[in-house]
């Protein structure tokens, strides 16, 4: 009994499919984007007596502002905010690494912990930062898991995808060899992990802080969420953007910080940029 060949699709009729999807998504894509952008248009038009000053306060009223804050700022609400932000950044890398190297080396793990680290960024983090409040009380607690929450994320999902970017060629050689599986991991996957590592890092770097602010917000005594809130709560628009550009200041520095180690650590991957030179080494 003869059996059967598999249905082949010509090539013609697999690219007139495929055009006509890719085609529905950019129609779509541009029917909600006409609509969000019309919706937008609208609803700003019909607020009457609004004027740019209402919204953007002049650079005097922003700087008077600063002026008449410095020192709370300085002292107690930035220093605040930078101890939570760099508390719950730390926790994330960490957490971050760990979850992904789990998953580089288990596949059972791989299979049980990525779709509880998709799942849990579906989770409203407004309402698990009440209950946090109800665990860890009105101090620090509640803001650094915030901040975990925020960052650890992009920390596990891309240095997992650098560990399985890692070049074939190159673990089949170390396995060839007699490398152990650590050796490899060592040697192979986590240098070509790292650019992936770092890319992670900025975008958790720049969450950070608003994770920070986002738990303030909620309940504080001191940080920049609760100068935020006050702000907003006194219709000081002037005092509230004391507090974006502080935010925008200290996400900057962060990324900048984060930028500067990556060149330090990964100057081997520069040079490759530069030179043509495609990794640090097996040795």
């Amino acid at each position: 009994m003869s059996e059967r060949s598999p249905l082949v699709i010509p090539p013609l009729l697999r690219d007139a499919a495929r055009a006509v999807i890719l085609s529905l998504a950019v129609g779509v894509l541009g029917i909600f984007f006409v609509l969000g952008t019309r919706q937008l248009i609208v609803e700003a038009a019909a607020v009457e007596n609004l004027s740019f000053h209402d919204i953007v306060p002049t650079p005097i009223e922003i700087y008077h502002a600063w002026q008449q804050y410095e020192s709370l700022l300085l002292e107690k609400h930035i220093p605040t905010t930078m101890w939570e932000t760099l508390a719950g950044l730390s926790i994330a890398i960490v957490l971050g690494v760990a979850i992904a190297a789990l998953m580089d080396f288990s596949r059972l793990l791989r299979w049980i912990l990525y779709p509880i680290l998709v799942v849990s960024q579906t989770i409203p983090i407004f309402a698990i930062a009440i209950l946090l409040i109800l665990v860890f009380g009105f101090g620090s607690g509640p803001k650094i898991t915030v901040v975990v929450m925020f960052c650890f994320f992009p920390v596990a999902l891309n240095t997992f995808a650098g560990l399985q970017s890692a070049d074939p060629e190159l673990l089949s050689l170390l396995r060839a060899m007699g490398a152990s599986s650590v050796q490899t991991w060592t040697k192979v996957r986590l240098p070509a992990a790292m650019p992936s590592f770092f890319g992670g890092l900025r975008i958790a770097a720049t969450y950070s802080v608003v994770g920070a602010i986002f738990g303030e917000y909620i309940t504080a005594q001191y940080g920049l969420g609760v100068f935020l809130k006050r702000s907003y709560s006194s219709f000081r628009i002037d005092q509230a953007y004391v507090a974006i550009i502080a935010t925008a200041v200290l996400s900057l520095l962060l990324v900048l910080i984060v930028n500067g180690v990556e060149r330090l650590a990964l100057r081997w991957y520069y040079t490759s940029r530069r030179g043509g030179w495609r990794g640090p080494g097996i040795y």
